[in-house]
C-alpha cells in the first residue's frame, strides 16, 4: 500500500469515529430537573429559569462599564 493510500484510509477511518462518538453522546449532560409534580420539564418550569437567566445576564450587562476605555482607542 502506497503512503498516500495509507493516510487517506487512516484519515478516514479517524473522521468515522469522530462522526460515530458525536452521534452516540446526543443525549443531554446535564437533564431538565425533575418538577415536584414528578413531571419532567414542564413550560412553567422553563418559563422561570429563562427569567431568571434574564435578569442576570441583563445584571451583568448593566455592571459593563461604558464609554471608551482609559487607555484610548483600539488596543
Amino acid at each position: 500500500m502506497s503512503p498516500r493510500t495509507s493516510r487517506t484510509l487512516t484519515l478516514a477511518i479517524f473522521i468515522i469515529v469522530v462522526v460515530a462518538a458525536c452521534v452516540r453522546s446526543g443525549a443531554a449532560l446535564r437533564p431538565i430537573p425533575e418538577e415536584p409534580s414528578g413531571r419532567l420539564g414542564s413550560s412553567a418550569l422553563r418559563l422561570s429559569m429563562y427569567e431568571k437567566a434574564r435578569e442576570v445576564m441583563a445584571s451583568w450587562m448593566a455592571r459593563l462599564p461604558s464609554g471608551p476605555s482609559a487607555g484610548g482607542g483600539g488596543h
